[in-house]
């Protein structure tokens, strides 16, 4: 890290705390307006305190703040997969926080578990007893490009220091470890179903462009992987088939909402 600038976003704290400030700073900031970025970040840091050892107090802001602007213009100036660069996605482009609530009564571990496998998904193995009621959740962003809906959750998860961290096979490990895969499985579910409501002549092939998972210490532009792809950004988008076949085992209508 010694050879990191001093407002390298890998400095930054680590933990929840740390998570939902950098959420917060996304989910505020208007991605096409710099001018909305400081307030944005000033608003996080007031509701998500967070120390750095061995600074001042007044020091400390000046150098957290600085660490996520540099993270911010990194973000959003990373060219992503589909040619999608998020500097150019205005706020009548994008959900924040999408609500949304699956029923799932009587879905068994095994159930899931054997979908899964079958459809071939590196997920951990589920082991939750018999589910009753709901699965609710928030997407962080769903946004539209080129015609087509994008699920994207930021993880400010710290795998390391360097591009090589933030490559392909480092997230990978991660989303497995986390179980991210079978959290964006939901997510695109509950994004099929609400967009199947509200995009006249809506089918999957055409609509649902995929799914991202930035990995925010390491998205930027200056970062490549060894087989040159972006560093930080997982990309993936299911098949349709994979989809429908999770959504049949939600079999009654669902509720998703924009809040």
């Amino acid at each position: 890290p010694d050879a990191l600038r001093a407002d390298d976003i890998v400095r930054f704290p680590r933990g929840a705390t740390a998570g939902s400030c950098l959420h917060a700073v996304f989910e505020q900031c208007d991605f096409t307006d710099p001018l909305s970025w400081k307030q944005a970040i000033d608003n996080a840091l007031l509701a998500y305190p967070l120390t750095l050892a061995g600074f001042s107090v007044k020091e400390q802001k000046k150098r957290l703040a600085g660490m996520v602007l540099t993270m911010l213009h990194d973000v959003i100036n990373t060219e992503l997969p589909r040619g999608i660069v998020l500097g150019t996605v205005g706020p009548h482009q994008r959900l924040t926080e999408l609500e949304f609530s699956l029923p799932s009564a009587g879905l068994s571990a095994n159930t899931m578990n054997q979908v899964l496998k079958s459809l071939g998904y590196d997920v951990p193995r589920l082991t939750f007893s018999r589910l009753q009621g709901y699965l609710k959740g928030f997407i962080d962003l769903v946004f539209e490009h080129a015609g087509r809906y994008y699920v994207l959750d930021w993880k400010s998860n710290h795998l390391g220091v360097g591009p090589d961290h933030y490559a392909q096979d480092a997230m990978s490990q991660a989303m497995t470890e986390h179980s991210y895969r079978l959290q964006y499985l939901l997510y695109s579910v509950a994004l099929n179903r609400y967009l199947s409501r509200r995009v006249p002549g809506y089918h999957y092939d055409t609509h649902f462009g995929g799914v991202l998972y930035l990995f925010v210490r390491g998205a930027r532009p200056g970062w490549k992987a060894v087989d040159g792809s972006a560093a930080g950004v997982y990309f993936d988008r299911p098949a349709h088939e994979a989809i429908a076949r999770i959504d049949a085992l939600l079999n009654a209508e669902s509720i998703v909402s924009a809040s």
